[in-house]
């Protein structure tokens, strides 16, 4: 029973507690909601509202001022008056038994609360907004009248920058300022936001005004005090460059420089009415013409010294390389006869002489166009530049093909003195391998040495033909050449091995005394010798004196190789 009382009790504390917190929080709510309501800018905004203010507007300015009011005085106003009554009536009826039924009633003030701040934000945005607008309007005013006297002011002391193009600017001045004036009306009669239309309006005509006073004196000048001076000096200058015989690159400058002066005279006249696109299209085009006209005769005033300069050197130098090329021609017809040319050089010449023909002709037409005072000087210049150009290469060829067949005799001579001594070489190791008095010639030796007698005798086939191919003579002359030293090689082996073995023999005989075993190696030996097997003899006579006394070959080889060299040396 007591455990029942306890829990009971306890629960009741827990209520009171619950209850005592729930009501604290709702106090809260209210406290705050009173705070916010007296911090609200009421006083300010009804001092901004005030009736004063409304004799100083006008038009939709006053009505929506007018607006504003009413919404302050029915709207705001009121709803904070019952919420501040709300406040203290919910109060109240939270310290009372109440407490638990005015929960939906705080919420729906809470947003009443909401709403009041929202309003007076609204309201302090809108009336700042005007307040802005009329400071805006009262800096415009004292801004545009100042710019306005300032265009005026540059309109009449500067009026030669201008043209004809100032009465039209005048005129819109004047229209800027007439409307300035009928803003300025307005906003004095505080019709703050028909105003602000009107400012609008002006600020951005305002702007494109004094692009106009900007733009119009850099497009004026050139049209005006440029172009006409620069045409002038052009038509001048090419009646005086014709009398003087200089042609041009253009034709019809006479109508090009007429043409230029009817585009400069439409530019002033769009530039008159304000028209700015095309005189700025039209500048371009007369600054790009009228310097590339410059260009034009500029280039022929400094063509013509040099061509007066380069033409003598040029002909000189043409005159040089036909010289040549007829030198070379009768050089390679004259070699044509006793020699084959392989590589065109006869062809190629001619090829170079129809070259220089072709300048020729082209430098005979060039002067005749000079004479006739019809020649253009940066043309020839050019002409004349290419055709240097040219004789250089063709001189470079001429001199390719001159080296190329300037060895032709010489080579011939030499050629001439190595056969010969190919033949020399070949009787005098014929005679070399005849004093050997050996019994007899290896048969590939026999081969070979017929082969090198068969090549010097093709070789000195081709020497004496009527008309000889150096080149085919040289190719061959390289294989002799090689051959021959071959058949050197294989005449001192013949001979080294013939006179070894002998050699090897008469040293085998003594040492067979005492070495039974030498003399089979010995008839074996000599019946290989007899069979022209000098090789094979001497390396089996070697092999038998090697077994029988170490070292004993190496001796006797070395020995003989060093009577040799002794011999070569004297």
């Amino acid at each position: 029973m007591v455990q029942v009382l306890v829990g009971v009790l306890v629960i009741a504390l827990l209520v009171i507690i619950g209850l005592f917190i729930y009501q604290r929080q709702t106090l809260k709510k209210l406290q705050d909601y009173a705070a916010r309501l007296a911090a609200l800018p009421t006083k300010q905004i009804d001092q901004r509202l005030d009736k004063e203010r409304v004799g100083a507007l006008m038009g939709e300015s006053l009505r929506s001022f007018t607006r504003l009011r009413e919404r302050y005085d029915k709207d705001l106003l009121p709803a904070i008056k019952r919420a501040e009554g709300q406040v203290e009536d919910l109060s109240l009826q939270a310290k009372t038994t109440n407490l638990f039924s005015i929960g939906e009633a705080v919420k729906e003030l809470g947003e009443v609360v909401n709403g009041a701040e929202e309003t007076c934000q609204q309201l302090q945005q809108t009336l700042n907004q005007l307040d802005q607008s009329v400071k805006s309007q009262e800096q415009a005013l004292t801004k545009l009248r100042k710019q306005y006297n300032d265009f005026g002011r540059t309109l009449d002391e500067q009026a030669f920058q201008f043209g004809d193009s100032r009465v039209q600017l005048h005129d819109q001045l004047v229209g800027l300022q007439e409307k300035f004036e009928r803003f300025a009306k307005v906003a004095n009669q505080g019709d703050h936001e028909a105003a602000q239309e009107i400012l609008d309006e002006l600020e951005g005509e305002t702007s494109d005004f004094a692009h106009l006073l900007k733009e119009v004196p850099t497009l004026y000048k050139p049209l005006y005090a440029v172009f006409p001076d620069q045409l002038s000096e052009l038509g001048n200058g090419y009646q005086e460059l014709k009398q003087e015989h200089y042609n041009f690159t253009e034709d019809n400058i006479p109508a090009q420089l007429t043409e230029l002066g009817e585009l400069q005279k439409q530019a002033l006249g769009a530039l008159k009415v304000l028209d700015l696109a095309p005189v700025k299209a039209t500048n371009d085009h007369l600054a790009k013409a009228i310097d590339h006209l410059y260009e034009v005769m500029q280039t022929e005033l400094d063509a013509r010294p040099q061509v007066e300069k380069r033409l003598p050197l040029y002909e000189d130098h043409l005159d040089h390389a036909e010289q040549q090329n007829r030198q070379l021609l009768n050089e390679l017809e004259r070699l044509s006869i006793s020699y084959t040319l392989n590589h065109n050089e006869l062809a190629d010449a001619r090829g170079l002489g129809e070259q220089l023909r072709q300048l020729r002709k082209a430098l005979v037409a060039d002067k005749g166009d000079r004479d006739a005072h019809t020649a253009i000087d940066s043309q020839l210049l050019e002409r004349l530049k290419k055709g240097e150009g040219e004789l250089v290469a063709i001189e470079k060829q001429q001199q390719s093909i001159n080296q190329g067949v300037a060895d032709l005799q010489a080579d011939e001579q030499r050629a001439r003195a190595a056969l010969q001594r190919f033949a020399t070489n070949l009787k005098a190791t014929k005679r070399r391998v005849e004093s050997l008095n050996l019994p007899g010639i290896p048969q590939e030796y026999l081969d070979y040495f017929f082969v090198v007698s068969d090549e010097v005798k093709k070789l000195s086939q081709a020497m004496n033909q009527p008309q000889i191919n150096m080149e085919e003579i040289t190719k061959q002359l390289l294989v002799v050449q090689e051959d021959s030293q071959t058949l050197q090689e294989r005449t001192d082996e013949l001979r080294d091995s013939a006179e070894l073995t002998e050699r090897m023999i008469q040293y085998a005989h003594r040492l067979s005394v005492d070495h039974e075993q030498v003399a089979p190696e010995i008839e074996k030996a000599r019946r290989l010798f007899n069979e022209y097997k000098y090789t094979d003899s001497l390396e089996t006579i070697g092999t038998a004196i090697e077994e029988a006394e170490p070292g004993a070959f190496k001796r006797l080889e070395q020995a003989y190789y060093d009577e040799v060299g002794a011999t070569k040396a004297q």
